[in-house]
């Protein structure tokens, strides 16, 4: 078979397409590859023809044109499955009685393409790219850039073989995310476990372990007529355990039963609101809810997208659960499964040496194809910098969260010919939080930020595009409500009132209010000079950079800033719940699907009554809001949802309860070397982490 020879080195880019076909993963050394060989006249995003399709497979695969025929442009259906006969892999397709490639449109394949795209989007083959939105789109014309990515997958299949190293600061307590919480054991699950449902470099969900996503279009979702509902499942056939035994719909039934049980697991609030797991066959069930809620098909607490109800094989952890729940003691049953981590993921667990290293193996079965790469190698190393250190030395092979900002630009500028840098969009959002209520007496209005037309004064004296210059090195982009374009909720955005930076506005607006320069420069109203603290975290480069230019930003239009910086276990512990600030520069994260309702509800305003719990830091109480992402938390019509968020994000721009700056990317590395990286910010190193492989 002809070989092309590698001519650049990958990146995953963002290729668009017309408006038809919008946007696919794509190789550009592939498209390089192709151009330089001369198999097409053209590498575009314009679609395929079949006089060029025939053209195409006699110059990459001499003899074999003949197998092409047709008019007009080629369909993906009739693409794959015309190459997978060029290539003679009709019996390895065939094999798959169901459709394999994890895109959230998968069950419109054709039956006779079935066997064709689930071999294409095996780990080894590689052959076909989603389009944006996770889709395959199987009957929509093929493009040429897509057409030449499948030719040099081809002639250059994954190899297998080979470690990689990676390197984290913190080690695991334990190894399942249902009985521990910290972010080394979100890392490690994402890469040995699944679950029902997943979400790409975009923030699109797409099935995992399911076949279908369920919804009430495709009857998978029901709302009962006494206000239940009710949800379906389907497995796919043939997926297994780490040992070897094969996963069926009992293991969910069983997990569920664990997580009401009264075992100290992170979250069960969603299974509590489950009355019964209904069990069809080996690879179907039915959950049905009390009540009707938002995100439901999740199917889980927490990070259900991650991993579902899938993280205890019955078989391996029923007797010891029996005994726990018996006698009451569940610490035995909470080491057992926390040092014993069986799920169903592209990686297996190996070994653990205690404040050194993880080593994970390669799944022969898993359900897209063994991973490429047969080890990871997970080093524990406390010292940030000596993480560094090892980085540019080239003993770490790839990381997410390894390196801060300022160090994925140095290994850029630095290790060029041995490091590809990545800067990932994020949903964390750099916020500045103003406090409704006084910090010292927390009954009472705060004497400054309560008029609206203040608050939004504050956020256009701030110039958010230098903020982004020296505190992000123009990488962050701006930020215009509590979410980003990854949430799930990106379709309501355009509900939200943008500020733009306008000093002289902010003034007006100031003075609308009532203030008024005095004599020293500084704004003044009855009496009270305009001053108050801005608290944030020490040891921070972004946020001492950043609180330093505030304070700047405001004195021109005459408010005067404290900073005061302290310990970040200081700020989680005791300055956010309690609320006790004026003003305070944080971060913001959140799963992509997170509502609303989980935040700006005056039920979740921290105080005594929910032992400080809630998450509405700046203690906005607006019944309004109230009433809109209440209803949005149930709603599950799609358009009525966005239209409901539309008119949150009106509401929440209007009275800002904080205000956004921007969302810094999530910075990842890996070796020129290790090829089909990609790694997105909800979705861990697990995407697609079994199609990584290295190019020797």
């Amino acid at each position: 078979m002809k070989k092309i020879t590698v001519i650049s080195l990958v990146f995953l880019a963002m290729v668009l397409l017309s408006s038809s076909i919008s946007a696919a993963l794509l190789s550009e050394e592939a498209i390089d590859a192709i151009k330089s060989e001369g198999f097409l006249a053209n590498v575009d995003d314009g679609y395929l023809t079949y006089a060029e399709f025939k053209e195409l497979v006699a110059a990459a695969f001499p003899g074999k044109e003949n197998l092409i025929s047709g008019d007009g442009f080629v369909t993906r259906s009739d693409f794959i499955v015309s190459l997978v006969e060029v290539l003679g892999l009709q019996g390895e397709a065939a094999k798959f009685d169901e459709v394999r490639t994890m895109a959230f449109d998968e069950d419109q394949v054709p039956e006779p393409a079935i066997g064709a795209f689930s071999l294409a989007f095996q780990s080894n083959r590689q052959l076909m790219t989603y389009r944006y939105g996770h889709i395959l789109q199987p009957e929509e014309p093929i493009t040429r850039e897509e057409a030449a990515h499948a030719v040099y997958m081809a002639l250059n299949p994954p190899q297998q073989g080979g470690r990689a190293v990676t390197a984290v600061t913190a080690d695991a307590p334990g190894f399942n995310t249902l009985f521990t919480s910290a972010g080394l054991v979100w890392t490690l699950n994402n890469i040995i476990g699944d679950g029902y449902i997943g979400t790409n470099q975009d923030g699109y969900y797409h099935p995992r372990m399911i076949r279908r996503m369920p919804t009430l279009e495709n009857g998978l979702m029901q709302i009962n007529s006494d206000g239940t509902m009710s949800i379906t499942y389907e497995l796919r056939s043939g997926m297994k355990w780490h040992d070897g035994q094969p996963v069926t719909a009992n293991d969910a039934k069983f997990q569920w039963e664990v997580m009401t049980s009264g075992a100290p697991v992170t979250s069960s609030y969603y299974e509590h609101n489950v009355n019964e797991v209904e069990i069809h066959d080996d690879l179907t069930f039915t959950i049905h809810l009390d009540d009707v809620v938002g995100n439901a098909e999740f199917g889980s607490s927490g990070y259900a997208y991650y991993f579902g109800w899938f993280q205890l094989p019955e078989h391996k952890f029923k007797d010891a659960f029996e005994e726990a729940k018996n006698s009451g003691n569940w610490d035995s049953f909470v080491d057992f499964v926390n040092q014993n981590p069986i799920m169903t993921g592209p990686y297996k667990f190996k070994e653990y040496r205690e404040g050194e290293r993880i080593v994970i193996e390669a799944f022969e079965d898993y359900f897209m194809g063994r991973p490429n790469i047969d080890e990871i190698v997970i080093r524990i190393v406390p010292d940030s910098d000596v993480v560094f250190a090892s980085t540019l030395a080239g003993e770490i092979d790839f990381g997410r969260y390894t390196l801060t900002l300022q160090q994925s630009l140095q290994l850029e500028r630095e290790r060029p010919e041995l490091f590809e840098t990545y800067y990932t969009p994020n949903v964390a959002v750099d916020m500045v939080f103003l406090n409704f209520n006084d910090p010292d007496n927390l009954a009472e209005p705060h004497p400054i930020f309560g008029d609206p037309r203040v608050r939004q004064a504050i956020l256009m004296a701030l110039d958010r595009d230098r903020l982004n210059q020296i505190v992000y090195f123009e990488l962050a982009d701006p930020a215009h409500t509590w979410i980003t374009p990854l949430h799930s909720m990106r379709e309501a955005l355009d509900g939200a009132t943008e500020y733009s930076y306008d000093p002289n506005g902010a003034q007006e607006l100031l003075a609308e209010a009532g203030w008024e320069m005095n004599p020293q420069g500084f704004l003044e109203k009855d009496g009270r000079v305009f001053e108050f603290t801005l608290a944030g975290m020490a040891g921070s480069r972004e946020q001492e950079i950043a609180s330093q230019l505030i304070q700047a930003m405001l004195r021109q239009v005459g408010i005067s800033v404290k900073v005061d910086l302290k310990p970040a276990q200081v700020v989680w512990a005791n300055v956010m719940p309690y609320r006790e600030f004026d003003a305070l520069l944080s971060g913001w994260g959140y799963g992509i699907s997170c509502e609303a309702l989980n935040y700006w509800h005056t039920s979740s305003i921290p105080s005594e009554a929910n032992s400080w719990g809630g998450t509405n830091y700046a203690g906005w109480a607006n019944q309004e809001n109230d009433e809109i992402i209440e209803k949005a938390a149930r709603e599950l019509d799609p358009e009525k949802k966005a239209e409901l968020y539309r008119e949150h994000f009106a509401l929440w721009t209007h009275y800002l309860p904080v205000l956004p700056l921007y969302s810094a990317p999530t910075p990842h590395f890996a070796k020129a070397d290790i090829k089909s990286f990609n790694s997105g910010y909800d979705n861990g190193l697990g995407w697609i982490i079994y199609n990584w492989y290295f190019q020797q």
